[in-house]
């Protein structure tokens, strides 16, 4: 079982990597060395409180998805996509993404 620090970890490595941020970018937007943050990512070092908002604000990472119950808890990857259509795309944007998936399904299953 995947500890909060390590859901944390996992979660702003992908988020920065999504970002096309690179650590130290990452560090200086929030005020911390590369290598600190980089024991944040990969070595479960939990930052304070404020820099844990500053973090998760910063990088778009709902607060739910590092400390909701195991059986609750999505693929990064998945939470995240969750996060951009609920909060990021207009009607439309979920239209077109709904058509595509559905598409991408009814092509898979042609495969088989």
């Amino acid at each position: 079982m995947r500890t909060s620090t390590t859901k944390l970890g996992a979660a702003i490595k992908s988020a920065r990597k999504s970002k096309n941020l690179t650590q130290m970018e990452l560090s200086e937007k929030l005020g911390i060395t590369p290598r600190y943050l980089q024991a944040i990512e990969n070595e479960n070092k939990t930052p304070s409180y404020p820099l844990l908002f500053r973090m998760l604000s910063y990088l778009n990472i709902p607060a739910d998805s590092i400390f909701a119950s195991q059986e609750s808890i999505l693929s990064s990857d998945l939470e995240q996509l969750m996060y951009f259509i609920h909060y990021k795309c207009t009607p439309r944007e979920i239209s077109v993404l709904l058509s595509t998936a559905k598409a991408l399904v009814d092509t898979r299953e042609e495969g088989v």
